[in-house]
């Protein structure tokens, strides 16, 4: 059975969303949705891989199992440098995972969070949930980050239409500070894994970045920019400021921002505790049939190749810029492949428009060969 080399995947099972990537004691840590027993999305955990380079991963057991409150759905991790939780110390600061537990029976989601000292094995809070939910409403995927405005911290998480806004200064007591909903001239339609951060234009400018991953309807596909894939689930973003309370949308939006064009790109979300914004996302197949197990595949899911970003501005708009990281070539050095990698040696458009890729085995491992309209 051929696995890719440089996309991550499980040992066994289903993964779907990636959730909260993070540095933290010298590993990069990627958890994710994950269902050890089946093919198919059916009751999710927390799986665990730690990696050296973001990509040779090492497995690691489950840190989070379903329990009373439901199922362990997708969210974000911060390291609490600060110890403003008491969970950990200055010295030994704590991990903090925040996640939504989704109980399937009433459709009830709430904010959850589990700390570690170890990064290895997870405790649930005692006060769970901290930020409750309704039956039948939907409200997950939660995201924090620093809040440099008014001190602590900001979560992020979907309410029905909306992206919902949090502000705690001991992340486990919230309460919220505001919402944005996507304008007209934006995709609309059920949000999934909002997650916003800080990024770079220039050496002396930064912006706010949200990226929202969306189920669509097909009568938005007509919104949809040229070159990209007409399909139902995508990931679009907006640029604009924090003020400290919510998301403002930058005046120079004029439509929808595609993160890639591609019909299997969803969930990303970034790492968190390093020096810049590097996403990785969950190359989901949603063709007709895609979620009928292959006999004797022995698992489902695979993760993107990590991309580093950062902003550009052109026309009197912002815009992502995106390039593969580490670079490719140097991994296929360190491993031993020489597969020609081909892609984009600035970071810009080219990865966002030209996004569709050829796959070439080389060697018996997957290597990106060009990029392809």
């Amino acid at each position: 059975m051929l696995r890719p080399k440089y996309h991550f995947t499980p040992k066994k099972g289903w993964i779907n969303d990636p959730n909260g990537p993070v540095f933290y004691k010298g590993k990069y840590h990627l958890f994710y949705q994950h269902d050890p027993n089946s093919l198919v999305w059916d009751r999710m955990h927390w799986g665990h891989a730690v990696s050296d380079d973001l990509l040779s991963w090492d497995h690691l057991p489950i840190v989070l199992y379903p329990d009373d409150m439901g199922d362990i759905y997708s969210g974000s991790a911060v390291v609490d440098k600060e110890n403003v939780s008491g969970l950990g110390s200055k010295e030994d600061p704590a991990l903090l995972v925040f996640y939504t537990s989704h109980h399937m029976e009433t459709k009830r989601e709430q904010q959850c969070v589990a700390y570690s000292r170890n990064g290895l094995t997870f405790t649930k809070y005692e006060g769970n949930p901290i930020i409750p939910g309704k039956e039948h409403t939907p409200a997950r995927d939660p995201h924090v980050i620093s809040n440099p405005i008014l001190g602590g911290f900001t979560m992020t998480f979907t309410k029905e239409d909306a992206v919902v806004f949090y502000h705690s200064k001991d992340l486990l007591t919230w309460e919220m500070t505001g919402e944005f909903i996507p304008p007209e001239k934006a995709l609309t339609g059920m949000i999934e894994c909002p997650c916003m951060f800080p990024c770079r234009v220039s050496s002396d400018e930064s912006k706010y970045v949200l990226i929202l991953s969306m189920d669509i309807p097909e009568d938005e596909f007509s919104k949809l920019p040229e070159g990209c894939v007409p399909h139902k689930r995508l990931m679009q973003y907006f640029v604009g400021d924090f003020d400290g309370n919510k998301f403002v949308l930058d005046d120079s939006y004029n439509g929808p921002l595609m993160v890639d064009n591609g019909p299997d790109f969803y969930a990303g979300t970034i790492f968190s505790n390093v020096e810049f914004p590097i996403l990785i996302s969950w190359l989901g197949d949603f063709s007709e049939g895609a979620g009928i197990p292959m006999e004797n595949e022995g698992f489902r899911g695979v993760m993107s190749y990590p991309r580093k970003l950062s902003l550009g501005f052109e026309n009197g708009a912002y815009y992502l810029k995106q390039e593969f990281y580490p670079d490719p070539n140097e991994i296929s050095r360190k491993y031993g492949a020489d597969p020609e990698v081909s892609y984009a040696k600035e970071p810009g458009r080219e990865i966002l428009r030209d996004h569709c890729v050829e796959e070439t085995i080389v060697d018996g491992k997957y290597a990106l060969t060009r990029f392809v309209k």
